[in-house]
């Protein structure tokens, strides 16, 4: 099968997990072309100078990634101008899969496009000039927040430009039920399904085999106030007050890494937590093997990969009810909380730490590892792109 893949981003400017889905579509024996167009800003003048000159052109430049062709294409980004620049992507989009289309004589039998916006609706104005069907996953967390009835987010991105973009899709694979709700509001008739993404879970390993009496909380995720890092230490504080065996250890950068550590401080918390920076992703490996129960007490997440990640270690976690973990998390792998309560959060905290031994780390690592592997959701992902490309 032919699958053309639209990305809204791509490396090297963040989406990993695109190109690794488009991999794995290419390793279950698909012909993946991947059409990056990539937003250059206006910081990197002279290469977004040159973008503008080449708006009109469906110019590319065409290389082999891996098992991937990959066409790229330059386009200046605007600021603040989102609902502008997302025409921009679909003219851009269209544009060279025009003169791809003439110049390799090709032809996809269907489209993966990735989030709505750009990609989704670059992908319905192709379906337009030419006879393919498309399916769009959405990761965007926004979904969830259901900040799209913000003024705020409105500027942002266009509800007309969502909805086409849904309204043509045959497909809208959410990588959780949480974003359906939400999508279902802006276009009722869209055809939603949930397709969890895919995780590199086989990287992630256990250690510890026996339950010690100390506790180490780990908590992995980039540090923003939407995190409820806040949240997390004064929970933590409260534990740590009637437990000396306790500890956290926070891992990530962000801007708000400063506020968070000047909270520990004004908690008396410096030393029972520790901030370990930003970490490759072998040391991420390892700390969670060191580490006794994972937490990230999210405002939203649209998925939550670092959830899985800790659950292929072979950890409990403590997530929150607002996103994707509600689709995962369960009595024998951990348990939900509420946003922005540190009284249940700490009461958690606490019963995770004396219960710990009820949660088989090996049978939390066996069950995540066979429902998140590559290969399971590739081959769930060619089934939806298949079925798709034999309605005409």
């Amino acid at each position: 099968m032919k699958v053309l893949v639209l990305p809204s981003w791509y490396p090297p400017y963040k989406g990993e997990f695109i190109q690794q889905q488009a991999e794995a579509l290419a390793e279950q024996g698909h012909n993946v072309i991947v059409q990056s167009v990539e937003r250059i800003s206006p910081r990197e003048l002279l290469r977004w100078l040159s973008a503008w000159c080449w708006l009109f052109s469906g110019r590319y430049t065409l290389s082999q990634e891996g098992p991937l062709t990959v066409a790229r294409a330059p386009l200046p980004g605007i600021p603040k101008f989102y609902a502008l620049y997302a025409e921009l992507f679909a003219f851009k989009s269209k544009q060279v899969f025009k003169r791809y289309k003439k110049a390799m004589q090709y032809q996809p039998d269907v489209i993966h496009a990735h989030s709505l916006i750009w990609a989704g609706y670059a992908a319905s104005k192709i379906a337009k000039m030419f006879p393919v069907n498309y399916v769009v996953t959405e990761h965007r967390g926004r979904f969830i927040n259901n900040q799209y009835v913000n003024e705020s987010e409105k500027k942002e991105m266009s509800l007309v430009q969502v909805k086409k973009a849904l309204q043509g899709a045959s497909k809208v694979l959410c990588v959780s039920s949480k974003l359906i709700p939400y999508l279902q509001k802006v276009c009722p008739e869209a055809k939603l399904e949930v397709l969890a993404n895919m995780v590199d879970v086989d990287r992630f390993t256990m250690k510890r085999s026996t339950v010690h009496q100390a506790c180490q909380f780990i908590c992995v995720a980039h540090v923003t106030p939407l995190k409820g890092h806040e949240t997390l230490l004064q929970a933590f504080a409260n534990v740590a007050s009637k437990d000396k065996d306790v500890s956290l250890t926070i891992v990530g950068d962000g801007w708000y890494l400063n506020r968070v550590k000047e909270l520990a401080v004004e908690l008396n918390l410096e030393n029972r937590v520790n901030f370990t920076g930003n970490l490759t992703a072998s040391e991420v490996v390892s700390v969670l093997q060191q580490a006794d129960v994972f937490v990230l007490p999210s405002q939203y997440e649209a998925f939550g990969v670092v959830y899985i990640e800790a659950m292929s270690a072979g950890l409990p976690v403590i997530a929150t009810n607002t996103g994707g973990a509600v689709d995962f998390v369960n009595k024998e792998n951990g348990i939900l909380v509420e946003p922005n309560n540190i009284e249940l959060l700490a009461n958690t905290m606490q019963y995770m730490r004396d219960n710990r031994a009820q949660y088989c780390s090996q049978t939390i690592a066996k069950q995540t590892k066979q429902r998140f592997s590559t290969v399971h959701i590739a081959s769930q992902l060619s089934k939806h792109l298949r079925s798709v490309s034999e309605v005409k």
